[in-house]
């Protein structure tokens, strides 16, 4: 058994004009998306919720479907909790099991030189989802934003079956592969031409923006050379020299200012 707990606080993971439904959906599966980064199933949770007393009662009971539409996608028993009124902002906190696959879970510090960098799914649809709930809040781009969409939760097995080291890409790729480096005490390249991107470009600023841009909730993970691993893109290697490198077109390129969202 393993377990996570993550926060939603409005105004900083979620934005006050967002339909509060989805900000329920989103508690659940940045949640999920720890436990299937560590080779685990969903199990069981527990909720707090401090909500606004600027709130109505129609806004709780939307918070709650959103939930509990997530928990039963998931197979989540909810199994208790807390609430209190505040007259500050909603914040909502999540803690979740998970069943390993292995015989524990995977963590982050076992890549090793020589492993292949691998990343489920598409990144960049948070930051671009992002940009459109700010612009334009009934754009159905918004929606990538407030609803991540999630791997395939069978990537679970996968990830207990061949990874050396994996965590859930939450902040951004550049800085969740940097951490997943200093973690392993060794050091990764990355290819940018290689990222899975939600909206492709040879602009190397739009490249930055999505892999720096977070709230993706995909798996980053390092394997050893030579796998085929079906829902995964490879995107690079784990290297001796350590830290982050970046190549695009066979070029090095110097790391942005800002590797993603640091609390």
């Amino acid at each position: 058994m393993i377990a996570t707990m993550d926060t939603l606080v409005e105004g900083t993971h979620f934005l006050p004009s967002d339909p509060i439904g989805t900000v329920g959906q989103k508690l659940i599966r940045v949640n999920v998306s720890d436990i299937l980064a560590k080779g685990a199933r969903p199990h069981e949770a527990l909720l707090s919720v401090s909500w606004s007393s600027q709130r109505s009662e129609q806004d709780f009971a939307a918070l709650m479907a959103g939930i509990a539409t997530d928990l039963k996608q998931y197979g989540i028993d909810l199994l208790g909790g807390d609430f209190v009124t505040v007259d500050g902002p909603v914040c909502l906190s999540l803690t979740l099991t998970g069943v390993c696959y292995g015989e524990g879970p995977v963590r982050r510090r076992g890549a090793r030189i020589g492993d292949e960098v691998w990343v489920s799914g598409q990144i960049g649809w948070g930051h671009i989802g992002l940009e459109a709930a700010r612009a334009k809040p009934g754009d159905d781009l918004a929606d990538r934003y407030r609803v991540p969409a999630l791997p395939n939760p069978d990537v679970a097995k996968t990830v207990s079956d061949a990874a050396t080291a994996s965590l859930d890409v939450s902040d951004g790729l550049l800085i969740d592969a940097y951490r997943l480096a200093e973690a392993s005490d060794c050091g990764i390249m990355l290819d940018l031409a290689d990222v899975p991107l939600a909206r492709p470009s040879s602009d190397l600023e739009q490249i930055m923006a999505q892999c720096t841009g977070g709230d993706d909730y995909q798996v980053l993970m390092t394997a050893p050379a030579g796998q085929v691993l079906e829902e995964f893109t490879k995107i690079g290697i784990v290297i001796e020299d350590p830290g982050l490198s970046l190549n695009f077109r066979g070029q090095s390129v110097n790391l942005p200012e800002t590797l993603g969202f640091e609390h």
